[in-house]
């Protein structure tokens, strides 16, 4: 008696997964796809000067002309 209340557990565990994983595939099969994200409007170098570089290209009149990038807005 006690073997056929093992092998009921047994058969009661595997059909209780089987059930956990037909609803978790059903889930992330009805999930809809990921919307793109908006361009965020940043850019990115990798351009790599040293400090002695950066330092020698902003002279001063460099920097009395330079102006600041234009910023995405919020919307």
């Amino acid at each position: 008696m006690r073997r056929s209340s093992l092998s009921r557990w047994g058969t009661a565990a595997a059909l209780l997964a089987v059930v956990v994983a037909v609803a978790a595939w059903r889930t992330a099969a009805a999930a809809p796809d990921p919307e793109p994200q908006p361009d965020s409007g940043t850019t990115g170098s990798d351009v790599r000067q040293s400090p002695d570089e950066v330092r020698d290209y902003w002279t001063p009149e460099r920097t009395k002309e330079a102006r600041p990038a234009p910023m995405p807005e919020d919307g």
